[in-house]
């Protein structure tokens, strides 16, 4: 079984340079550009990956961001983009500090380069875990292959169940589909590790409410929220950001905030700790508390853990993603993000924040940062038609013979 990782890079920009990366970096294009000069199709372990430039302010200097989602591991990853990336890292890196001189470039010097720069990558979601991208374009000729036999031959049948055996039959007669017969289950909730993760929580339940109550009145009734809305974004940062949006029918969204100190910035590693196993154990069938439509997410620390950046993957519009989140997750967004600097103030940590939503998506926009390099391998694929194709694969051929309800749910499915 196939896991997908994430791979986090941050490199420091030599500071003359920052104009001249950002002009090379915008011609790097996005999923429905060909001929970029940094061809990510290239590298077929790759679902989604991108860059961007965290910008310099009075306290931090800019740096790059890479981020890569991946099947594998980090290591063949690195080795993948020097072998067959090099001439667009060379471009990029060639605006940063200490990539070594032309002269003593090569495979060797390229990935000690990266590894040098790898960040960790504490917060980490997979819509659709355990599928490889060979596997989702896989799945996907398959549900077309049967979708249109069911469009020449549905007129035919007189039941459901003879349209299950037809189809059967015809998938039967043909090897192409012999990778789908390979036993297959889908990803399934670990109840165990959440009893696990549930019995901690409630063991240091006291010293929770404790660290709830100082964060309260140490940080958040001192905190200085933006306090504004989209419509007092300046239009013309507003137009560069949605620029790169709604090109195809997934989004993408880059954030860069400045972390609270002290206590916040522990709760936040803390939180991004259980994110990530909540993710691993039971958010691993499509739905990110109750939220259907996230390809991947993460959240790295930058800069030292002074600055931390999210990205994230979805499909729909931002105004549409940023609502989906509130309605099914709002006192989750307030955990994570009351540790931003600029964020609506939160009510003893959980309440307030993003339920504040016209404050919330002012503050979404103004810590959004143009993504200028992105790539998607599967740019018209939503998630959840992802996941209803590994369901059909299951159901066609590892699930045995099904009852009438299991065949009227395979057939919806196509």
């Amino acid at each position: 079984m196939t896991v997908q990782n994430a791979v986090s890079l941050q490199i420091p920009i030599i500071p003359s340079q920052v104009d001249a990366i950002t002009t090379l970096l915008n011609t790097g294009g996005n999923p429905s550009k060909e001929g970029s000069f940094f061809a990510f199709e290239k590298i077929p372990s790759v679902h989604f990956a991108r860059w961007i430039i965290a910008p310099k302010n009075e306290k931090f200097s800019a740096s790059l961001i890479y981020a890569a989602n991946i099947d594998g591991d980090e290591t063949q990853h690195l080795k993948d983009l020097v072998s067959t990336l090099s001439y667009g890292l060379d471009l990029i890196f060639a605006h940063c500090e200490n990539y070594p001189a032309e002269a003593l470039r090569d495979a060797t010097s390229r990935l000690a380069y990266l590894k040098q720069h790898v960040i960790k990558t504490p917060g980490f979601y997979v819509g659709a875990p355990n599928r490889t991208v060979q596997q989702v374009h896989k799945e996907a000729e398959l549900h077309n292959a049967v979708r249109d036999y069911v469009r020449d031959n549905g007129k035919a049948w007189s039941s459901r169940k003879e349209a299950y055996t037809a189809i059967k039959t015809f998938l039967a007669k043909d090897s192409k589909w012999d990778w789908a017969r390979e036993q297959y289950q889908l990803p399934k909730k670990n109840y165990l590790k959440i009893l696990v993760l549930a019995l901690v929580l409630l063991a240091i339940s006291p010293l929770l409410i404790v660290f709830i109550i100082l964060i309260h009145f140490f940080y958040e009734l001192q905190a200085k929220p933006f306090g504004i809305t989209q419509n007092q974004i300046p239009l013309e940062r507003l137009a560069e950001l949605k620029s790169k949006e709604d090109i195809i029918y997934q989004n993408q969204l880059s954030q860069v905030f400045e972390t609270k100190g002290g206590l916040r910035k522990l709760g936040l590693k803390l939180i991004l700790w259980a994110t990530s196993y909540a993710a691993r154990s039971w958010f691993v069938e499509g739905q990110l508390m109750g939220t259907p439509t996230i390809h991947f997410a993460r959240w790295v620390l930058i800069d030292g853990g002074d600055r931390f950046v999210f990205f994230s993957n979805f499909d729909g519009s931002f105004d549409e993603y940023l609502g989906d989140f509130v309605d099914n997750n709002g006192w989750g967004l307030n955990a994570i993000y009351g540790a931003a600097k600029g964020y609506p103030r939160t009510f003893f940590m959980f309440g307030g924040g993003s339920y504040k939503v016209l404050e919330f998506m002012g503050w979404g926009r103004k810590t959004q940062v143009p993504t200028p390099i992105w790539y998607s391998a599967y740019p018209w694929y939503g998630l959840q038609q992802i996941v209803d194709k590994s369901k059909l694969r299951v159901e066609l051929f590892n699930s045995g013979e099904l009852n009438d309800q299991e065949i009227k749910t395979m057939l919806s499915r196509i």
